[in-house]
């Protein structure tokens, strides 16, 4: 489902077209700076910023540089701004962008790995919203050439999310139940999304103005913001005979109270906390950032003690996961490709941006206003 709400580029497929020819074209129209998103200091929207180099970095033994096409404009991004992301520490300057889509422009001495023109993309946690940047060529997947790259990109952070939360985690098959808290966001939608392709019954959470959309998405509606939602799921579940799995990302419940409504040996994923964390610009101050970290950590703390002590807890984690499994990572992306070329999935991008309106598009990520995903668009210059 595509709705380019703030979108600067329609979203079709691309024709394919010979590598030689493709690498020609791009280096004609290369532009001559690199623009980089990257934010000055901890702290809101405000603080995001597009810096421009004149050099193009050159990529070293085992690298390739990558002409980057799409990047990440995503809740992540946001923590990470805000130095609330438990699991890198990222300093000012770094540029953001959890995940890249773009095609390989040059390899350093000696390099083996994707050839030149082949279109890759990387999960890089930061560093993915520039025009180049270089990688280990083991960093990187390829993936369709043939498929519009602002498509592509919410399948790298999203929708892997989602996909190996509900195949790798929960090892969920046709016609099991499940329930996606946070329906609407990013991951949620994108798990609605796979759950329908894979044809499993779900349930979708978010506030009630998002009902038509997580309908549209085949699933049974629960409002989180209406009177006694708990006892509504406690109905949906009993009706069901309990989920086949829950996946989580706000934890706005206790893991406890999420664990009653599971169906014998189902799964809790918890893969987002955004029910702590969406602060938005109304507390800005250092303390309110330190006291936002400190829930995070207590929260994040609880749930990897859960996942110890009960087998039912998972706690899903890309990076680490991709790091300790990059077969799965690689086999997922392209299982994942081959629905969007099918037409079985269709990541609903509600705005395309390019790096000059990043803090914009951040603006909407922290008001809670994006139901799916935003894309950086680095395809041109401004």
């Amino acid at each position: 489902m595509l709705t380019p709400l703030h979108g600067d580029h329609d979203l079709k497929h691309e024709s394919p077209t010979p590598a030689s020819a493709r690498g020609a074209a791009a280096r004609a129209e290369a532009p001559t700076r690199n623009r980089r998103v990257t934010f000055v200091a901890y702290g809101g929207p405000e603080v995001v910023r597009v810096v421009e180099e004149d050099s193009v970095p050159m990529p070293k033994a085992g690298e390739v540089r990558i002409r980057v096409e799409a990047s990440s404009l995503v809740f992540t991004d946001m923590l990470i701004r805000r130095n609330l992301y438990p699991m890198r520490k990222t300093l000012p300057g770094e540029v953001l962008g959890y995940d890249l889509v773009g095609r390989v422009e040059s390899c350093g001495p000696g390099t083996v790995g994707p050839q030149v023109g082949t279109r890759v993309a990387a999960l890089t946690q930061v560093g993915g919203g520039q025009d180049w940047v270089c990688l280990p060529a083991s960093a990187v997947v390829a993936v369709r050439g043939d498929l519009d790259p602002i498509l592509i990109e919410p399948l790298v952070l999203s929708y892997m999310t989602a996909w190996q939360s509900l195949t790798r985690m929960a090892s969920l098959k046709a016609g099991d139940s499940v329930l996606v808290i946070a329906a609407s966001g990013a991951g949620g939608l994108a798990a609605l999304d796979i759950a329908r392709a894979l044809g499993l019954r779900a349930t979708g959470v978010a506030s009630a103005a998002r009902r038509e959309l997580i309908e549209s998405m085949g699933a049974e509606f629960v409002p989180y913001d209406k009177p006694d939602a708990a006892g509504r799921l406690d109905e949906v579940a009993t009706r069901l005979g309990g989920f086949a799995a829950i996946l989580d990302g706000a934890a706005s419940e206790p893991v406890a109270a999420q664990l009653r409504r599971l169906a014998r040996g189902g799964r809790y994923v918890g893969f987002g906390f955004t029910a702590h964390l969406r602060q938005g610009d109304r507390k800005a101050t250092v303390l309110a950032r330190l006291w936002a970290k400190l829930r995070l950590g207590l929260r994040f703390g609880t749930l990897l003690l859960r996942q110890k002590l009960d087998s039912r807890v998972r706690f899903y984690d890309i990076h680490g996961l991709g790091t300790s499994q990059p077969g799965w990572f690689r086999d997922d992306l392209a299982a994942l490709n081959e629905l969007l070329a099918a037409g079985r999935i269709a990541p609903h991008v509600a705005g395309v941006y390019r790096p000059e309106r990043a803090a914009e598009a951040h603006q909407l990520i922290e008001r809670g206003a994006v139901a799916g995903r935003l894309v950086l668009d680095l395809r041109s210059e401004a």
